[in-house]
């Protein structure tokens, strides 16, 4: 089956990388399907960075009160080579990039105010590609300063406690999940309309992998809200206050089918997590 990373959002909204073989180019989808305006969810920050491939946008959630968790795809091509020029910002409006062309000095200084810099660290195992077998699509952005020195309200979402996805898998299909993000929707004819806050949705649990947890993501689903879709790569899925992954891919390029994020609750994952908590 072919996987379709959710698509960090290029600058200039360009195209997506198809993984699995190919590469080819693919419109943007929106972050969050039928969601909502998003002001509980204050610890979901977009992610801005540079990788060889351009200046792009992500989603991530604050797990401590200098670290974000966000997809391995967004913090950089592969392991060996990290994302550069990362800017974090928990605003519920989606700010403007400080390093974007053609903006003068007084406006990226205004712009970088809604930000706070770090450092991207992906998956160690994290080789650029997906796997089902070997899913390494996590990393973290180490921030220069505490989110409350900017942002005083806003406390780290807890991480879900370990193997609680394989312990309960039944009990959960009957639980509500939320998903929260920055991206774009597509419009008429296909045009990309950016949307300029945080949104969330509500999603029930399709199945539980050995290192992923999958959403169906059709917006007509009468149980819930909606789904997630391209430019919310690294976005947060919350069960109550706990994160439970970061958005890594879908398998279809009209976001109707399924959605899968990287789990937090498998002793992999927790092992890298952990080095920065």
């Amino acid at each position: 089956m072919q996987k379709i990373r959710f698509g960090h959002v290029g600058a200039a909204l360009t195209g997506l990388l198809l993984v699995i073989g190919f590469v080819a180019q693919a419109q943007p989808a929106s972050a969050i399907t039928d969601g909502q305006r998003d002001e509980v969810h204050t610890n979901v920050g977009v992610v801005r960075f540079t990788t060889s491939e351009g200046r792009f946008r992500c989603s991530g959630t604050l797990i401590s009160p200098t670290v974000v968790l966000t997809a391995g795809h967004c913090t950089g091509v592969d392991a060996a080579h990290p994302a550069t020029n990362v800017y974090v910002s928990f605003d519920t409006d989606l700010p403007g990039d400080p390093l974007a062309a053609n903006i003068t000095p007084a406006e990226s200084a205004a712009r970088a105010a809604h930000y706070i810099t770090g450092t991207a660290h992906p998956d160690p195992a994290w080789t650029g590609k997906l796997s089902i077998s070997q899913q390494h699509d996590q990393g973290v952005v180490v921030l220069d300063a505490p989110a409350t020195s900017k942002w005083p309200a806003v406390s780290p979402a807890p991480l879900l406690p370990l193997g609680t996805l394989d312990a309960n898998q039944g009990a959960l299909k009957d639980q509500t999940f939320t998903l929260v993000g920055y991206g774009v929707e597509i419009g008429d004819k296909k045009a990309q309309v950016v949307i300029r806050e945080r949104r969330s949705t509500t999603s029930f649990l399709k199945n539980v992998q050995s290192e992923v947890v999958v959403f169906q993501i059709n917006d007509r689903d009468s149980k819930a809200g909606g789904g997630s879709c391209f430019g919310d790569s690294g976005g947060g899925a919350f069960l109550g206050p706990y994160v439970i992954g970061d958005a890594s891919y879908v398998n279809s390029l009209t976001c109707n089918a399924n959605g899968s994020y990287q789990r937090v609750d498998t002793a992999y994952s927790r092992a890298f997590l952990n080095q920065f908590l």
